[in-house]
C-alpha cells in the first residue's frame, strides 16, 4: 500500500514516514497544498494524509479540489490540531472520509488508514465509465455509445491503466512497468500501441477521450482541450 502525507511540520512528517515505512507501506510526501495536488496527478495512493493547516493552499481547500476539480474517489483522512466541531464539520463537506487530532496515535492512524483504503476497495465498482466509453476488466469488454470495441491484450491494459487513473495523467514509465514490468521493449512500442488504441476507440466518434501529454504522458479525459504541440 502507498500514502500520500500532506504535512508542513517537519517533525510530524518524519515520524509518521519513518513508522509507516518501517511497517513496509510507501510513502510520499508534500510539505504544501500545491505539491500534494501534483502528486495526485502523476500517482496513485491508496489513501492520503492530509493537515489541515498548512502554508498557502489549506487541507479544506486540498481536499475539496481533489473532489471537485480532479474528481478522484481516493480515501482522504484529515490530519490536524483542529478540534472544533465547526471544523470537523467543514472538512467532511470537502470530501474528507476521516478525522484525526493532534495529538494522535500512530497504531491509531495505521489502523484507521487500513481500514478506510479496505472500505475504499470494497466500494469500487469492477466497471470503469467515462462519457460514453466503458470498460469492465473482469469480463474483458469495452463499449462505446453502445459499440463492442474488441482491443488487442496491450491495448486493453493501457485503456484500464488511464480509466483508473481518470482524469489523472499516467506517466510513460509508469505504463512501461504496468504492461511489460522489469523488461520493456526497446523500441517505442508504447507508443504504437497508444496510436492503435486511439484508432479503435476515437477515431470512429465525433469527441476524442485519449490524450498524449508532452513530457508527462498519457491520460483519458472528456474535458481536455488539445494544446498547440501536444504530440498526437
Amino acid at each position: 500500500m502507498k500514502f500520500l502525507l500532506v504535512e508542513d511540520d517537519l517533525d510530524i512528517a518524519e515520524n509518521i514516514i519513518e513508522f509507516m515505512e518501517g511497517r513496509g507501506f510507501d510513502m510520499d510526501y508534500a510539505m504544501s497544498g500545491e505539491m500534494a495536488l501534483e502528486l495526485l496527478k502523476d500517482n496513485t495512493y491508496d489513501a492520503v494524509i492530509l493537515d489541515i493547516n498548512l502554508h498557502g493552499m489549506s487541507g479544506f481547500e486540498v481536499c475539496s479540489n481533489i473532489r471537485k476539480v480532479m474528481r478522484l474517489k481516493i480515501p482522504v483522512l484529515m490530519l490536524t490540531a483542529r478540534i472544533l466541531l465547526d471544523d470537523k464539520i467543514n472538512g467532511f463537506e470537502c470530501g474528507a472520509d476521516d478525522y484525526l487530532t493532534k495529538p494522535f496515535d500512530l497504531e491509531e492512524l495505521l489502523i484507521r488508514l487500513k481500514a478506510l483504503s479496505r472500505r475504499f476497495r470494497q466500494c469500487v465498482t469492477n466497471a470503469f465509465s467515462v462519457a460514453d466509453l466503458s470498460l469492465d476488466p473482469e469480463k474483458g469488454t469495452v463499449e462505446r455509445s453502445g459499440d463492442s470495441i474488441i482491443l488487442p491484450h496491450v491495448c486493453f491494459r493501457i485503456l484500464l491503466r488511464l480509466m483508473e487513473k481518470y482524469p489523472g495523467i499516467v506517466s510513460k514509465e509508469e505504463l512501461e512497468y504496468d504492461i511489460w514490468k522489469d523488461q520493456p521493449p526497446v523500441s517505442n512500442s508504447l507508443k504504437s500501441h497508444f496510436y492503435i488504441l486511439r484508432q479503435l476507440v476515437d477515431k470512429p466518434y465525433e469527441k476524442q477521450l485519449l490524450h498524449s501529454i508532452r513530457g508527462r504522458g498519457y491520460k483519458i479525459d472528456d474535458n481536455h482541450v488539445e494544446t498547440q504541440g501536444e504530440p498526437e
